[in-house]
């Protein structure tokens, strides 16, 4: 890896872990579903010159959307805030997990005891976390989470059946059908939602946080972060890559003690350990079995 890479790396670890705090500050101000849908109809106006339409492939382009941009962005966001950030960071580290459980199933792939353990580990812990004395709704919140994790896996599989597609343009597909299905959710479920923003007495600075956490989200979230991602696996070896959520989790937790003050209670750490043991003997074993 060559200093460029690293910086590369460094910088999208620190966008990602830190968008963490972002979305947790940002739902504590307006609901969850209406700063997802504004957050991706922001990408999808961004990235409308890469619209392509590639026949054949749009029912894939589709079913990923929904996953991508819709149902693992509501569960997420929704789930933030319910439980806190470090927890939140951890829990959607079950998309590993998820993924690969889902490449047993529908790719016919096999696993062997080593991934199969680290599997187990990883949803124990956060069971551990879910289940510890913390916030009301914090076990509501990781729930929710975890289901956000399991609908990015699922979008995985439908990622892999695309063909012709750039990552921004797949990107660009997955804001705009976000937006479009947000918006109808949100203004379904979560009613005076806009007032929530625009009211008189909501104060300028809760207004202007609002608008700062959505930029952050749409421009430096999805745009540069991904387009990070990608640009590094185009690079180096996915073994290489793939550790990096793990540093983001790290990074994230650190962030949210140092800027949202949460606590680290036994069960967190304790928690915490198992999922970063299991997710990392999974990405280890996943990345051996694809150089085979």
């Amino acid at each position: 890896m060559s200093a460029r890479e690293l910086m590369v790396l460094i910088t999208m670890c620190t966008i990602w872990s830190f968008h963490f705090v972002v979305i947790k500050l940002a739902v504590g101000q307006i609901p969850p579903l209406f700063y997802a849908a504004i957050r991706m109809s922001l990408v999808g106006l961004l990235l409308l010159p890469f619209l392509r339409w590639r026949a054949g492939q749009m029912r894939y382009v589709l079913l990923a959307g929904l996953c991508f941009g819709v149902l693992n962005y509501a569960f997420l966001f929704t789930g933030i805030a319910n439980a806190t950030a470090a927890s939140a960071a951890l829990a959607i580290e079950l998309y590993v997990p998820f993924a690969t459980i889902l490449s047993v199933i529908f790719l016919g792939e096999t696993v062997g005891i080593k991934r199969i353990t680290g599997i187990a580990f990883a949803f124990v812990g956060v069971a551990i976390i879910a289940l510890s004395k913390g916030e009301a709704t914090l076990g509501f919140g990781i729930g929710l989470i975890a289901c956000g994790a399991f609908f990015e896996a699922i979008g995985a599989i439908f990622v892999k059946k695309i063909k012709g597609f750039k990552p921004h343009q797949l990107l660009a597909w997955f804001a705009l059908i976000g937006g479009i299905v947000l918006w109808g959710v949100t203004l379904t479920l979560e009613p005076g939602a806009y007032k929530a923003v625009t009211d008189s007495d909501v104060a300028d600075g809760d207004k202007m946080l609002v608008v700062g956490a959505v930029l952050y989200s749409a421009i430096g979230a999805s745009i540069i972060g991904h387009t990070s991602y990608y640009w590094l696996l185009q690079r180096l070896p996915l073994s290489l890559v793939a550790p990096s959520g793990l540093l983001t989790t790290l990074m994230a937790v650190f962030f949210a003690v140092i800027f949202l003050h949460e606590k680290l209670t036994i069960p967190m750490i304790v928690g915490a350990f198992m999922i970063i043991v299991g997710v990392g003997i999974v990405i280890l074993r996943n990345n051996k079995r694809a150089k085979q």
